[in-house]
């Protein structure tokens, strides 16, 4: 029997799925719950992850280092934070589609089969004069490739980079400071799981539904890309696993087991969330957690970037914005309209206080301007 949702029960649900409310996960729990968290913001991925797991930055950092986690590019051509393991199964599904999608902007950067050879043979050569220290930032990276005669600039070094991305070849790795390297796939992920496609794709469904869940067919395939095909035939393969619910008369799919194991949440705590953050950015159909008044603040111009936002009982009420050194951070934090309540400034105070632990320094918080007149 299908159950039917009221919004607290939905938003309450994801936010347990998303690892935001229940038991605290580990780094690597919070990472393997949510397959894969946007990364192009690495500050802001560090945060998604600190906010999950409850863990200071420096041990979501070690957990690079240690190798257990990897940022590379396994989804909508996007930078992505995912398990090490998890990566080469990922890649597998989704390159070449991402690849035949930059086939035209390739041609254009004069970008062929035999530019992506040099490029390997480039940076094959840089890594092996660099002895046992195989790793290199972008910037070193880049310098060798120009060195070699490989030209990278209108972009065309990220594209580079990024098909040499697609095997695995390259995978941003362990910190040097606060800056990401590069390292060697093959050589710095040695527990690989594979998959063949089948299972990979049925994996995927059930990874992301255990992460996001309850989320549509259409938010699913918005967040992987993959044919619609070939996921609807997955849910059908998983059976038992997932559950169909309603919302506002939609159909949502969603991990059996988080309607089973306990009554469902209906409480939603207040959080700073970083931009790109999951909550928003992973689903077609945001309408749930942002009011479609307010999504032009979220997103300006729909141009593909996502601000921080304030949420409470899983709905975004504002914008926030911070300003950090080595040794204290400010926040401000604004409400899309009217001004915060006495409780929610409370609230967000004790959020900005988590904020600056996190990076360990001393926080103050101020509270800006309403956001739409």
């Amino acid at each position: 029997m299908t159950s039917d949702l009221s919004r607290p029960e939905l938003l309450g649900l994801r936010q347990r799925a998303q690892a935001l409310t229940g038991d605290r996960p580990s780094v690597m729990g919070a990472a393997d719950r949510l397959l894969a968290l946007q990364g192009q913001d690495l500050p802001g991925a560090l945060w998604a992850l600190g906010i999950r797991s409850g863990a200071p930055i420096n041990e979501v950092r070690a957990s690079f280092d240690r190798g257990e986690l990897v940022r590379c590019w396994p989804l909508r051509g996007t930078l992505h934070v995912v398990p090490a393991r998890d990566l080469h199964w990922v890649q597998q599904l989704t390159a070449e589609r991402a690849r035949a999608s930059m086939r035209k902007r390739h041609q254009d950067l004069k970008i062929d089969a035999e530019a992506e050879q040099a490029a390997r043979v480039s940076l094959s050569r840089e890594m092996d004069a660099r002895g046992e220290s195989r790793r290199l930032t972008r910037a070193e990276l880049f310098a060798a490739w120009e060195r070699d005669g490989i030209a990278t600039g209108a972009q065309r070094g990220a594209h580079l980079l990024w098909l040499l991305s697609l095997d695995e070849t390259l995978v941003y790795g362990p910190f040097s400071g606060t800056e990401q390297q590069l390292v060697i796939g093959a050589e710095w992920i040695t527990d690989s799981v594979t998959l063949d496609h089948d299972a990979a794709v049925r994996e995927l469904v059930r990874r992301y539904l255990r992460g996001h869940g309850p989320a549509t067919l259409a938010d699913l395939q918005y967040w992987c890309k993959l044919p619609l095909a070939e996921l609807r035939a997955a849910v059908t393969e998983l059976g038992d696993a997932v559950a169909e619910v309603r919302f506002n008369g939609a159909s949502y799919l969603v991990e059996a087991a988080a309607l089973d194991s306990r009554e469902l949440p209906k409480w939603a705590p207040t959080l700073l969330l970083p931009g790109f953050d999951e909550w928003v950015l992973g689903y077609q159909d945001r309408s749930a957690s942002v009011h479609p008044d307010h999504a032009e603040l979220i997103v300006p111009g729909g141009n593909g970037m996502f601000r921080a936002t304030v949420i409470r009982g899983g709905r975004c009420v504002g914008l926030w914005s911070k300003t950090s050194t080595a040794k204290r951070t400010r926040v401000v934090a604004s409400p899309i309209s009217g001004v915060f309540s006495a409780t929610a400034e409370r609230e967000i105070g004790a959020q900005a206080d988590r904020y600056s632990a996190f990076l360990g320094v001393e926080g103050t918080l101020a509270m800006g301007e309403q956001l739409l007149a």
